[in-house]
């Protein structure tokens, strides 16, 4: 669409005052409703709020001597314009604000904050595009002119950020968001993963919009990229057939995983629509903890005899590749289904087609049971470098494999659960919407840092009753006290991610504690050295020396507890996770708020000790 006027922005034309011709204000804009020209959107009626009736009123473009933006004069008398009826469903511009579209540039799901119009020279008013800036969001609320100049200043730039109109998909013939008509052909191009992405940000109601016009692979392959939640909301809305329909196209253990989560007279629902030999895989991988081998394996991979030769190897996998998830290895069997060793597809391109497979396969396998935790065949593929591993059975019957995309997000999982106990607190949490439920996963491990203060703090009374007189040495528990815990928390977390990436073997903790004690003890003398000369300063230049104590005997004190403090948070820090991994606790727990409330306890106590001592034996 070309047009030679100047750009504008609705928000700026709502409250424009409406004149009559004797050059008097009547009214003022309100809105406009919207219609399709040339399949682009223009302002046909403006919505006109009657400063003398106190109604709104609907003008046609016919109406108006002038339709500008500094100036919009009615021919028509205001009393003769129709009023906006209660029941008037015409889409208006205003209704669009808000709405979720889809940006086809960018490939991402926005939120229209303005739109952007221009004038044509004979006076029609088109959109041109969506602002989705934070800009657009002030202005529509009348705040950009107070934070405007600061915007300006931190390089938002005040045209906001457009996307032409013709770039974005979402609106059908009434501008109505997200319709079916306009979205389905447009979806069927885009990567599942983008349109996965997109789904999480719309409301409900477009979600299932865009599934049910997706063919039935696409939408597997989109629900299979979405986050657990959103897979569960749009499974539940959809219908039993529909949804069992998309759960047949997905691999066996997406599909599993997914109906594991939901409530199970629906899955169970699910299943018995579905195809027999699709349902019977599922079942099958349901059987499994889902935190296990058997739990994340999928039962689509590629067997071949062991009287294959290359040749048909080769014509074996050409009729079952499109329905495998994985080609790049194909497993030898015996006639009971005994896994006798690999080969990958390369090894076969590179072999004689008359060789039997047995002649080219790897008999060295490496594989884990159905009962493996997912950790530990995360480390498997980890360390050897495999696409995928196989899972078998006490008899050693191939069951399936875990491929590499599975053991990547099981190892998101397992960093996003240590990260999160780190913190005192669940990744169950991020699905909470309500503080109560947030208080309810936080609160236990507050309340043990709050008991662990109630120690500190009562330690502390007896050390300002112990040292009344040397009060110069409560100057310095705040930062004893931190050096501490921060010293905790860094031995702690080198040790439990070196154990959850196997970083080093069981033989080599003791070393690793021993490394982690010299490493505090060195940390503690450069800190203790460095705190107690400002110990010095500190002391001697203020009015809180001892008279019967020198400031540099109370800052070796200070310095000295520093050591001590450090030392013993690095050995701690490291010690726990140990025990715990000993006793079957999970390492993580042992960290956050756990060792720094304990280290501040200890440093507290180090630091109580060394001042006895020191300042007895003088």
């Amino acid at each position: 669409m070309n047009v030679k006027s100047g750009k504008y922005h609705l928000s700026a034309l709502l409250n424009t005052p409406v004149h009559n011709e004797a050059g008097f204000q009547c009214g003022q804009i309100t809105d406009f409703t919207l219609a399709l020209r040339k399949n682009w959107p223009c302002f046909d009626q403006a919505v006109i709020f009657d400063l003398n009736s106190g109604c709104h009123r609907l003008a046609a473009r016919k109406c108006f001597k002038e339709f500008a933006p500094a100036s919009f004069v009615l021919t028509t008398p205001m009393n003769d314009l129709p009023l906006l009826p209660p029941d008037f469903s015409k889409p208006t511009a205003t209704q669009l604000w808000d709405k979720s579209v889809i940006d086809t540039i960018n490939v991402r799901t926005v939120q229209i904050n303005d739109l952007e119009i221009l004038f044509d020279e004979s006076g029609e008013i088109w959109v041109n595009g969506i602002d989705i800036s934070f800009r657009a969001a002030l202005r529509r609320i009348k705040l950009d002119r107070f934070f405007g100049s600061l915007l300006d200043r931190l390089g938002f730039s005040s045209s906001g950020e457009i996307i032409e109109w013709d770039k974005v998909i979402g609106f059908g013939d009434e501008f109505e968001a997200l319709t079916t008509d306009s979205t389905s052909d447009n979806f069927q191009n885009l990567h599942p993963a983008d349109l996965a992405d997109m789904l999480e940000d719309l409301d409900e109601s477009e979600q299932i919009s865009i599934i049910e016009n997706l063919d039935e692979d696409l939408a597997a392959e989109t629900l299979a990229e979405a986050d657990v939640e959103t897979q569960q909301q749009i499974i539940e809305k959809l219908d039993t057939e529909t949804a069992s329909e998309i759960i047949e196209e997905m691999d066996p253990d997406e599909a599993a995983d997914l109906l594991q989560e939901m409530d199970q007279d629906r899955a169970r629902a699910i299943l018995a629509h579905m195809d027999l030999d699709e349902a019977s895989d599922v079942r099958k991988l349901l059987e499994h903890d889902e935190y296990t081998a058997g739990g994340i394996m999928t039962t689509e991979y590629a067997a071949i005899f062991e009287d294959f030769t290359v040749a048909q190897a080769f014509s074996h996998l050409r009729l079952v590749a499109a329905d495998i998830e994985i080609i790049y290895y194909l497993y030898v069997i015996d006639n009971q289904e005994r896994l006798k060793g690999v080969v990958s597809i390369r090894d076969l391109l590179s072999a004689n087609p008359a060789l039997l497979v047995t002649e080219v396969m790897d008999d060295d396998l490496v594989y884990v049971y159905a009962k493996t935790p997912q950790e530990e065949v995360a480390n498997l593929i980890s360390k050897y470098d495999y696409m995928a591993i196989p899972v078998v059975n006490d008899k050693q019957q191939i069951l399936g494999v875990v491929t590499v995309d599975d053991v990547m997000d099981v190892m998101e999982e397992e960093a996003t659960e240590d990260l999160f106990k780190f913190a005192g607190t669940t990744d169950e949490e991020l699905s909470y919407s309500s503080p109560l439920q947030a208080c309810r996963a936080r609160l236990p491990w507050l309340l043990i840092t709050l008991a662990t203060g109630f120690i500190t703090s009562t330690i502390l009374k007896f050390f300002m009753a112990e040292f009344k007189d040397v009060i110069a040495l409560v100057f310095f528990v705040p930062v004893v006290m931190a050096m501490g815990g921060n010293t905790g928390i860094q031995s702690s977390t080198l040790v439990i991610r070196g154990m959850a990436l196997n970083s080093f073997s069981k033989a080599d903790l003791f070393k690793r504690l021993m490394r982690e004690i010299a490493a505090g003890a060195m940390m503690g003398m450069a800190c203790g050295l460095v705190v107690g000369l400002w110990a010095e300063y500190l002391i001697r230049s203020g009015e809180a020396a001892s008279l019967n104590f020198s400031s540099t005997y109370l800052a070796v004190t200070v310095g000295l507890a520093m050591v001590g403090a450090m030392t013993f948070a690095a050995m701690f820090g490291a010690l726990v996770p140990i025990l715990f991994s000993r006793l079957n606790i999970d390492p993580a727990v042992a960290s956050g708020p756990f060792v720094t409330s304990s280290n501040d306890i200890f440093a507290l106590l180090i630091y109580y000790g060394v001042s006895v001592t020191l300042l007895a034996a003088s």
